[in-house]
């Protein structure tokens, strides 16, 4: 025998219906294997064209039978044919209404025939006249004679002693609805097998991937502006070092800083290094005229090029016979910056903002910059940085000496994903996020051909199945390593027409192909990093760091098994 749901005692006393205890009892102590129970079981029956809920009291299945609806009601039972109504008498003497047993366990039955009939496997099985009954059961009476009628013969009523000998009333009961009809057919192995599979299969459905990601952001949302408001403890102080480890915040502070100053009035300059970053900050931003948001070297093409408008002074010619052997982006750019300042004097700035301050590189950088400013003592200058990324670089100090503001909670990331980011960092304690996220995910195949096809097959699922938006996804390589990649990818085409854009940020409709080094400062819902075999963890720890805490909700790693396992399992 088995019997759903399968209650243990103190379960069952919590059945309402202490008649229905009784007989629950029974069912499990005396019903051999046989049969299949179900207890309470719900479903939707239609009359007149009206869906309606309903629910059978107890069901019982058997291969070689069919099945029976059994209705049970507890107490004394009345009906009153004057009225056409029925009730129910408790211990205490109490009448209620109630329905009509017989015909409930009527439209029971019915219904759950309509149910078994009408599944898609059922004609398969060619059974044109299945036997199924309703029967009444009664565990407070002994005699139930008295309730006959046309609807209600003593064949199908059972009473207190029946549930001494129940398979031996459940039998008889069969036997009624089977009387001499020879066309009467047994549900049958097949017939059992679909009833397990509606009623006895666990039903299990999980939320879309893309409903879960919305629901953490609504939480990161909720943690980014508690630690916006920690960072009014810099008060009026007008020059400060903002450090906090990845995902901490510091690009979207930085950014709101910048746009509190400028629409105060103060003509402000927001500088980044990477120029994806950059694009990045001139979307979020918008048109603001005193706001001018760009990367390092932008603001020595630009201002190389106002002296050259304004001046005809030419500015990068100096810088290379000043400088010839150097480096162009390290030494020249920024020394004809620092140029800039003496030829535009009135052309400063009364704010700077610098995100990602990790990636400015020494005083060739800083020296310039400090120069932009109007004033010297009352301009503003707030450096956010990631000390971190400064220790693998070994960058000169900065031109702020006071005691940095330290963020000390990610608001980024998930727990998972912060445990896999910062098991590559060094500082200050950073405090994972309240947002629980999934494990990490590894795909490890063994050659490139078969880690396209599973990264391919990743992202049509994440886009076709869990309704992701494509500028959702980011798959990040290694950017040593990056056209081995690309390559791959170039001629592929996703669900509906999508692409893969590589190195091209905000293409609509596409999934963005990058490098790491390119990515610094973004983020990403789900970020798929590919090319595992090509990163060294002692060696790469700042990109691997980098890669990692990019990802917001899902992180993917794509490589050789163990590739993969370095990346995770390395020990510093």
């Amino acid at each position: 025998m088995r019997i759903f749901p399968k209650l243990t005692e103190l379960q069952i006393k919590e059945i309402k219906s202490k008649a229905e205890q009784r007989f629950y009892r029974a069912c499990v102590d005396q019903l051999s294997s046989e049969w299949l129970i179900f207890h309470s079981i719900p479903f939707i029956h239609k009359l007149s064209g009206t869906p309606r809920d309903g629910e059978a009291d107890f069901v019982i299945f058997s291969p070689i039978q069919g099945f029976l609806v059994v209705e049970v009601k507890g107490g004394g039972v009345e009906f009153d044919p004057a009225t056409g109504k029925w009730t129910s008498t408790n211990a205490q003497r109490e009448i209620n209404p109630i329905k009509d047993p017989f015909q409930q366990a009527l439209v029971e039955k019915k219904a759950i025939l309509r149910q078994i009939t009408q599944n898609s496997q059922w004609p398969g099985l060619h059974i044109s006249h299945l036997t199924c009954g309703h029967a009444v059961f009664l565990p407070d009476i002994d005699n139930v004679q008295p309730l006959e009628m046309p609807e209600a013969p003593p064949e199908i009523i059972g009473s207190r002693a029946d549930l001494q000998n129940l398979e031996s009333w459940i039998n008889k009961v069969f036997a009624y609805w089977k009387g001499d009809q020879h066309n009467s057919q047994a549900l049958g192995a097949g017939g059992l097998k679909i009833v397990e599979q509606m009623f006895c299969t666990l039903k299990k459905v999980r939320p879309l991937l893309s409903s879960q990601i919305r629901d953490e952001e609504d939480r990161r949302i909720e943690l980014t502006y508690q630690q916006t408001q920690s960072l009014r403890v810099i008060g009026k102080r007008k020059r400060a070092i903002i450090c906090g480890g990845a995902g901490t915040g510091k690009t979207l502070l930085a950014v709101d800083r910048a746009s509190q100053l400028a629409k105060s009035g103060i003509k402000t300059l927001l500088l980044c290094y990477n120029r994806p970053l950059a694009d990045h900050l001139k979307d979020v931003i918008g048109k603001n005229d005193n706001l001018f948001p760009m990367t390092f070297h932008q603001l020595c093409d630009w201002r190389i090029q106002q002296v050259l408008s304004k001046t005809g002074r030419d500015l990068k010619s100096e810088a290379e016979q000043a400088h010839p052997s150097r480096n162009l982006y390290d030494v020249q750019k920024p020394y004809a910056l620092a140029l800039s300042t003496e030829c535009l004097p009135e052309e400063r700035f009364d704010a700077i903002i610098v995100d990602e301050g990790q990636d400015f590189k020494g005083d060739d950088y800083w020296l310039p910059i400090e120069w932009l400013l109007r004033d010297g003592k009352e301009s503003y200058l707030y450096i956010f940085y990631d000390f971190n990324q400064a220790l693998y670089q070994q960058n000169a100090s900065l031109p702020i000496k006071d005691e940095p503001f330290t963020l000390t909670v990610n608001c980024r990331n998930t727990k998972y994903i912060h445990e896999a980011a910062y098991h590559f960092y060094k500082g200050d304690q950073v405090d994972p996020p309240d947002n629980e996220g999934v494990p990490v995910e590894t795909h490890t195949k063994e050659t490139l051909p078969e880690q396209v096809d599973e990264l391919h097959s990743l992202v049509s699922a994440l886009i076709s199945k869990e309704r992701m938006e494509p500028k959702d996804i980011v798959i990040l390589v290694a950017g040593y390593a990056k056209e081995n990649y690309y390559k791959e990818l170039r001629s592929l085409t996703l669900h509906k027409g999508i692409k893969y854009s590589i190195e091209a940020h905000r293409v609509p409709n596409t999934v963005l192909v990058d490098t790491v080094t390119r990515f610094k400062g973004l983020e990403s819902n789900i970020l798929i990093l590919w090319g595992l075999d090509e990163f060294d963890p002692k060696q790469d720890k700042e990109d691997l760091y980098v890669a990692f805490s990019r990802a917001k909700s899902r992180l993917h790693l794509f490589g050789t098994q163990a590739a993969c396992q370095r990346a995770l399992e390395t020990h510093f």
